[in-house]
């Protein structure tokens, strides 16, 4: 009898497990939502997502942040936001390469900071693609693998392009981007 008296008695059962766990699992789900959400919010503070506006007529405009006094003046389209015009479709030329026919695919966008350019590029389509073609259509293959080369032709269609805004009296665009560039 004095072993039963000496053992110590058996543990009382917890009556409140189950809910003590589920309350300390929602805990750490409302904590853990919570630093999600604050997380979020200061990273939109501090990266803020560029607006942009699309225009009935194709064009794509960035609407920059609103610079500091001190940054104004520095040049002197930098204040505007830049706006680009697809010419669509892509062009298309075909070219020969020693025996073989390959065809060139190139998308192309003009970019300028002047909405008086882009809508000259508009009116003038018909007349740069024309010399955008003229100009695709002599090309060498190997010339045109390499990034030099059509670095080279983007800067000669940047001259066409510039040469036709010219001659129809408006302003300068400020690049030609080639947003799709195929040869097969």
């Amino acid at each position: 009898m004095a072993d039963e008296a000496d053992a110590p008695p058996p543990p009382a059962k917890k009556a409140g497990a189950l809910v003590g766990n589920l309350m300390n699992g929602v805990g750490i789900f409302a904590l853990t939502l919570g630093a999600v959400v604050v997380g979020g919010f200061i990273n939109a503070r501090l990266h803020p997502l560029p607006d942009l506006k699309l225009d009935k007529d194709g064009k794509i405009t960035a609407i920059a942040p609103v610079p500091s006094a001190a940054g104004k003046g520095a040049e002197g389209g930098s204040g505007k936001p830049s706006l680009y015009y697809a010419i669509d479709p892509p062009l298309v030329v075909n070219f020969e390469d020693g025996s073989a026919v390959r065809f060139l695919q190139i998308s192309v966008e003009i970019m300028a900071h002047d909405e008086k350019a882009i809508d000259s590029v508009q009116k003038n389509t018909p007349l740069i693609r024309n010399n955008l073609l003229l100009l695709m259509s002599n090309r060498n293959y190997q010339a045109m693998m390499s990034r030099e080369g059509k670095d080279k032709f983007r800067q000669e269609a940047l001259a066409e392009v510039r040469a036709v805004q010219k001659k129809e009296g408006s302003p300068d665009v400020d690049d030609v981007l080639f947003t799709s560039f195929v040869v097969q």
